[in-house]
């Protein structure tokens, strides 16, 4: 019994390629195959193993096509004890030479680290014969596992009847339910079940689901029962919800809790009078005042003051000159509350407090390279614990890729602080000229507004009457327009 998945490539086509040619996975004594490694279940169809990736990315850019979809990855699993490693080796060349081997570059590497002996193979998303790229949908996705199921039977091996397709979730549904968020479809179950608790028959159900504010769509004519929540935008079907809320199971599950109705009424009654009974409790006098932040100094405060603006510039707040400054730093938003994370973790305000932290980094660096190097020379003799001094060389190598991090970050914080420091001061002497444009404006008398006059030989300060006499002031307040003085008050905090 064969199983077929498969998966889109759309980066690191290398990596994916050095995987499926694992030696430690694809071990095996006295087998070789054509554009294969000697030794092991791999074997490579229009290419060699050994250059299977700078052939496939030679193709690519031979046709201009580098971009998007590397490649794709088809996992071809099968039942344990069902097949030898060589049997499903050579199961999985003869998928390739009938769906692949014309058109593309694959590579293929039979693991036989699990229980269940599985083929995986890299196929190119570009031909190498006409520049055309695969094209992978749920028809071309069925007509090959028909081809895989195909060849199993030919074989004499089991295959999988009447297979079931499962419903695919929505990545936001997903999400929530994986964080424990409600979602529309768990709050459509918790009514259902609510209401369910409380039916003696459908027709009781029905109506109070509607009492509830759902819309419902049940006809003859329709093959699917459909709801709507309160605050839903469309129907959805019940079948969608689970097996558990088809009208069928709906009904059969009204049955089975038929003479349970009466008590199950009462418990929902008595769960909603505790949750109108719940005690308020308030702060009492001796309550303890909150606790005060404290007050950020050198880097710290730089770091942070920078990150507020930009911030505010993402939200759209910040007037249109200062956004104009340090709108090109949003792309390195991340890059700097990295860096801010940082001098919060390690308690660093100053330069020298950066330089001395860099300084123990490095010298904690040196003493565990030099460690690595001595234990990379005792692997080279045969009486070590190979294993042990692997497993501790990884721990080391784990270890000194962080600290390395950490190093960068202080490089990186001593050459962008400065440069933080002169973008921040232009901003907010920016800011501080438009406020001063903009209450001069206001302020200053006999200047006359740059809108243009109304209908009415009006201008922006007044308004004339019939009588001819200019009102300044008249109609303000029906008009909503603002006042002098909040106009010169506009520009003030707005950070």
């Amino acid at each position: 019994m064969a199983v077929l998945k498969i998966h889109v490539i759309r980066q690191r086509l290398d990596k994916r390629v050095a995987y499926v040619q694992n030696t430690q996975k694809t071990a095996c004594s006295d087998f070789h195959s054509l554009h294969g490694i000697k030794d092991t279940l791999t074997s490579g169809f229009n290419c060699s193993c050994e250059v299977a990736y700078t052939q496939m990315l030679e193709t690519k850019r031979h046709f201009k096509k580098t971009d998007k979809v590397q490649g794709f990855h088809f996992i071809q699993s099968f039942k344990p004890g069902e097949v030898t490693p060589e049997q499903a080796h050579q199961l999985g060349c003869e998928f390739i030479e009938r769906c692949f081997a014309n058109d593309f570059e694959v590579v293929i590497g039979t693991h036989t680290d699990r229980a269940h002996i599985h083929n995986h193979i890299i196929v190119n998303s570009v031909s190498f014969v006409d520049g055309h790229k695969y094209q992978s949908t749920p028809a071309t996705f069925y007509e090959l596992r028909g081809i895989s199921d195909e060849i199993c039977k030919a074989h004499g091996l089991s295959v999988i009847q009447n297979p079931s397709v499962k419903a695919g979730k929505h990545y936001a549904e997903w999400r929530a339910e994986k964080e424990n968020r409600p979602t529309l479809r768990s709050m459509i179950r918790e009514d259902i079940d609510v209401i369910l608790a409380q039916a003696r028959t459908m027709d009781d159900f029905w109506d109070m689901l509607r009492g509830r504010g759902y819309e419902i769509r049940l006809n003859e004519r329709r093959k699917y029962v459909t709801i709507r929540h309160p605050n839903g935008e469309r129907f959805i079907r019940l079948k969608s919800l689970g097996e558990d809320y088809t009208p069928r199971q709906l009904a059969a599950r009204i049955a089975a809790q038929r003479g349970n109705v009466v008590r199950n009424i009462e418990q929902i009654r008595i769960q909603q009078q505790k949750l109108g009974q719940r005690k308020k409790y308030y702060p009492m006098p001796h309550t303890a005042a909150p606790k005060k932040h404290k007050k950020l100094h050198g880097f710290r405060a730089l770091y942070w003051r920078y990150l507020y603006m930009l911030g505010k510039v993402q939200r759209r707040k910040a007037p249109r000159k200062v956004r104009g400054e340090i709108m090109s730093e949003l792309k390195k938003l991340d890059r700097y509350t990295k860096q801010y994370y940082f001098l919060r973790d390690h308690q660093l305000s100053t330069r020298k407090d950066v330089a001395l932290y860099a300084d123990a980094i490095a010298d904690e660096i040196d003493i565990l390279a030099d460690r690595r190097a001595r234990l990379y020379a005792d692997r080279c003799r045969p009486e070590t614990d190979h294993a042990a001094l692997q497993t501790e060389t990884k721990q080391l190598t784990a270890e000194l890729r962080r600290l390395r991090q950490e190093q960068r970050l202080c490089a990186a914080v001593q050459n962008t602080a400065p440069a933080i420091k002169a973008r921040l001061d232009a901003a907010t002497a920016e800011q501080k000229r438009i406020e001063r444009k903009i209450g001069g404006d206001q302020h200053e008398p006999g200047k006359r507004s740059s809108r243009p006059d109304f209908t009415h030989g009006t201008d922006g300060n007044g308004m004339r009457g019939q009588d001819g006499v200019k009102r300044r002031g008249a109609y303000r307040g029906a008009a909503g327009g603002p006042s002098p003085q909040r106009e010169a008050d506009r520009g003030k905090d707005r950070y």
